[in-house]
């Protein structure tokens, strides 16, 4: 029992700081010092998990991709770059909402690192423009990017979680598309849904508007382009797009330092840096292994556990990958495997998402949360619904298959 009060204790810790507005980063760093002394650990102990989530190339990777993306965020701003794009989809699709949500599921059909701040410059401009608050913005941004999570085969976490079910990409996805479907639904009902409908009033030209969003698109279809066509580094193919844009809009070294200094939100390398440590302190610890082994443990419903264990796991991770890794092959035995039960596979995959989702600690929810400047609270009443829905509809399918 010990091994689930530590991570419970920890996460209602986590939970009750950031409902008081606290920054999350300096949350997490608080969490992993709380995590280490519950696991009779000490502060050199600490440290070290620390200098090793710190120096490991990812954590500096992030934070180097979440940088240059808003700096190039920014500059396509001031290049009005944003601007035609949004005008231009606008003429060619016969609703605002729906480029709303177009947007950020586009760019989530590109799993890479820190997508959902790529799409948020976008998301936030017809957000005001159709007169939804910070949280409706963060909430589409961040939901309809992940709605292709359960059918997509580029998703590292969707190979992982198919694996370790022994499914083939195509049976993993025949099995799961309804649940994609309930995704969409639960967007469009909990994020688009009492939005005014906003049509534009001038004469659509297509062939003006199609230009229109060449010239506009072409720095993000760069970056796409070189980092995942031709497999250059996306961090390379960030400051090649980056250093194109200003010697072709001659933005020099000063509008440069202005752009860092008061238009790059570093709040987020904060929370990128709390994230990797506290990540770094739950393996060293095992807490989340010894957590789901304990529930297991506790003779609880095979339905519970079958949903609570990846859901757990995904909710002190914030990884897919972690979640399925951590949650599949302990609840596998409980479900069989041979051969698999395809109802229990789509319900244990549901509670390991869900966990994602609705994890604080989930990289996209935390960095766009800062970028929009959302409430928690309000937006944690969008998200819940949604996941909530999802589940609903998991179980049904579990009970059909």
């Amino acid at each position: 029992m010990a091994d689930l009060l530590k991570p419970g204790l920890v996460l209602a810790l986590i939970l009750l700081l950031i409902a008081r507005r606290w920054n999350l980063g300096v949350v997490l760093a608080l969490a992993s010092l709380v995590l280490t002394l519950l696991s009779r650990r000490s502060l050199i102990d600490l440290g070290r998990d620390a200098l090793i989530a710190l120096s490991d190339p990812l954590t500096l990777r992030l934070i180097g991709i979440v940088v240059l993306i808003l700096a190039l965020g920014e500059i396509l701003r001031r290049t009005a770059r944003l601007d035609g794009m949004i005008h231009s989809l606008e003429h060619l699709l016969p609703d605002t909402r729906i480029v709303f949500a177009l947007i950020p599921a586009l760019i989530g059909l590109l799993p890479m690192i820190g997508g959902a701040m790529f799409s948020a410059p976008m998301v936030n401009r017809i957000g005001r423009e159709l007169g939804a608050d910070a949280e409706r913005r963060t909430f589409v941004n961040y939901w309809f990017r992940h709605i292709w999570e359960y059918v997509f085969p580029l998703y590292p976490s969707f190979l992982l979680g198919a694996a370790l079910l022994g499914l083939s990409v195509r049976q993993a996805s025949a099995i799961l598309w309804p649940l994609a479907i309930v995704s969409l639904l639960g967007g469009v009902l909990f994020g688009l849904l009492g939005l005014r409908r906003q049509k534009n009033s001038e004469p659509a030209q297509t062939q003006a508007s199609l230009r229109e969003l060449a010239l506009s698109i072409w720095p993000i279809a760069v970056v796409l382009l070189l980092s995942v066509v031709i497999g250059i580094d996306l961090i390379i193919s960030l400051l090649l797009t980056i250093l194109l844009l200003a010697l072709l809009h001659r933005i020099g070294p000063r509008q440069c330092w202005d752009i860092a200094r008061h238009h790059i939100r570093w709040e987020t390398v904060i929370v990128i840096a709390g994230a990797m440590v506290f990540r770094q302190v739950l393996e060293a610890t095992g807490s989340i292994a010894a957590a789901a082994q304990a529930l297991i443990g506790a003779r609880v419903p095979i339905a519970v556990a079958v949903f609570a264990v990846p859901f757990f796991a995904g909710l002190l991770s914030g990884l897919g990958t972690a979640a399925f890794a951590i949650g599949f092959p302990i609840v596998l035995p409980l479900i069989g495997n041979s051969p698999l039960d395809l109802g229990w596979a789509a319900w244990a995959w549901t509670g390991g998402f869900m966990g994602v989702m609705m994890s604080p600690l989930h990289l996209c929810l935390a960095l766009t949360r800062v970028y929009f400047e959302a409430d928690w609270g309000l937006l944690y009443r969008r998200i819940v619904p949604a996941v909530l829905l999802s589940t609903a509809a998991a179980g049904l399918l579990a009970v059909v298959l």
